[in-house]
């Protein structure tokens, strides 16, 4: 790739480090998201010549998996499984999503159809490139939507 992949990589990073750094804080600590930030962009760079497709994906597909790992050293040792949390809300829009219990039953789906709807609807992937930064196939990823969604409907329904 040489200096011609040098500027498409700084173009790839301008255009994305925004939404990738949105992608990690609601996954994780903003003390651990720097770091997780920076390794995301490092591992990409390291696996340039695999992007097949668009960036955006591959990199979230990145980016989980260095969150996973993160979450893992952070919580090892501690005889327990990693809880299932969602960070603070800071944003307007988030605290909204928040008071209205979303957030809470959000916490109730299991972490397949957590991030199939975070991918979704926070991340606006369309469910092909959803399935790409999850890691699986496309009719797996609206099947994981489909039930996020009927049990979201069924957790919302009974906070009211």
């Amino acid at each position: 790739m040489g200096q011609r992949g040098s500027v498409w990589f700084e173009g790839v990073y301008r255009e994305h480090r925004h939404q990738v750094w949105r992608y990690l804080m609601r996954r994780m600590p903003e003390r651990d998201a720097e770091d997780a930030l920076a390794e995301v962009f490092s591992q990409a760079w390291a696996s340039r010549h695999s992007l097949r497709g668009p960036a955006l994906p591959w990199l979230y597909g990145i980016a989980r998996h260095v969150v996973a790992r993160t979450l893992a050293h952070v919580h090892r040792g501690t005889g327990s499984p990693t809880p299932v949390t969602l960070p603070v809300a800071d944003s307007a829009e988030e605290q909204t999503a928040a008071r209205s219990g979303a957030l809470a039953a959000l916490g109730c789906l299991s972490d397949a159809e957590r991030e199939a709807v975070l991918l979704i609807a926070w991340e606006g992937l369309s469910p092909a490139h959803a399935a790409r930064a999850a890691g699986c196939s496309t009719p797996a990823m609206t099947l994981r939507l489909h039930r996020a969604r009927r049990r979201l409907e069924r957790e919302l329904g009974e906070a009211t």
